[in-house]
């Protein structure tokens, strides 16, 4: 009963949104001021990086590797226009490829943020074929790296703000088995070339409190927790308690988790609308996917963790009435163990 785009359990949840959906439906006003001030570059396969501090600073950030192999790519010159992609003959690459073909010099890209580009996509098995274009639409798209194809998710953290990279992408970082359109075929290998326009880091996880507002959870961690509410009036902003602190990693802006939980009504007087113990296993989900309570309540939690979360309608379900255990502006009371980081 979290899911943004339903109310149906956290079992049939999907599981990613798919770049195309999500690119094509969203956009900004940010300008490529500052890519189109950058100087043209040759193709792919003559750039090499020289800045060695540069470097370190995007390794900072991400675990890819930035090679100068474009394993005979082509892309025409000019961050102010839309580029051109010639494909070589050949079987294309079996791991992920990440080319920096204009480094850029602003802001460096973190893992989980979300990101403003001009990008063109093709396809490999199509012979170049071109099956998305942010140039052809007129605008920049806007999206989070938690929302996309592995292939950008992995390969965008330590970009820069106003550089040009290429991404050659193997079918298991992309859609795999699956033809989502026309131009991308079963087990196809996608081709991108990026131009970052603007990055927004994702926020600092929330410091918990110890102040559960009257809430009591009884229960051990390997048990179907119980949450009595102490009535009144509810608290207006979202409330974290760690209940469990758990000793295993953290996780992050961008993940899936894996969880036990239960869910209950603040309204309606602890009426429980919610739990994955009563199915008998654990939920997976991406925090991409679910209400902004969960969203911005769970990063930072740690594996073998319990945390109540205590959430206003505003980051819930507002006015709607999902179910008849959820009231119209209800408070939802949540408590989370955290099973594994999925993704």
């Amino acid at each position: 009963m979290i899911s943004r785009p339903s109310t149906r359990t956290l079992a049939v949840l999907l599981a990613c949104l798919s770049l195309l959906a999500t690119a094509c439906g969203a956009s900004t006003d940010a300008t490529t001021e500052d890519a189109s001030e950058s100087a043209a570059t040759d193709t792919a396969t003559d750039t090499t990086s020289e800045d060695s501090a540069a470097e370190d600073d995007a390794d900072a950030t991400s675990t890819v590797e930035v090679s100068t192999d474009a394993r005979g790519v082509e892309v025409s010159e000019g961050l102010d226009s839309k580029p051109e992609i010639t494909l070589p003959d050949g079987e294309p690459p079996a791991e992920l490829v990440v080319v920096d073909i204009v480094e850029g010099d602003g802001e460096v890209v973190p893992e989980g943020a979300t990101v403003t580009t001009d990008y063109v996509g093709v396809s490999w098995t199509n012979d170049g074929e071109e099956f998305d274009s942010s140039w052809d639409r007129g605008e920049p798209a806007t999206f989070p790296l938690s929302g996309v194809i592995q292939g950008w998710t992995e390969g965008i953290p330590g970009m820069k703000v106003g550089g040009r990279r290429l991404l050659i992408i193997p079918p298991d970082q992309a859609y795999g088995e699956a033809a989502p359109s026309p131009a991308i075929a079963a087990n196809d290998t996608l081709v991108f070339v990026i131009d970052l326009v603007e990055v927004v880091p994702p926020p600092e996880p929330i410091t918990p409190t110890t102040d559960a507002r009257g809430v009591e959870v009884e229960g051990d961690l390997d048990s179907k927790p119980e949450i009595t509410l102490p009535g009144g009036e509810p608290p207006a902003e979202l409330v974290v308690v760690d209940i469990v602190e758990g000793d295993g990693e953290v996780v992050p802006f961008d993940a899936a988790v894996t969880t036990d939980y239960v869910g209950v009504s603040w309204t309606n007087d602890g009426e429980e609308f919610d739990s994955s113990w009563d199915r008998g296993e654990p939920a997976t989900f991406p925090l991409s996917g679910v209400i902004p309570g969960w969203t911005e309540g769970i990063p930072g939690m740690k594996v073998g963790g319990r945390r109540l979360l205590i959430i206003p309608p505003d980051m819930a379900y507002g006015a709607s009435a999902p179910s008849p255990a959820i009231a119209a502006n209800d408070t939802l009371v949540f408590v989370i163990d955290m099973v594994e980081i999925a993704g």
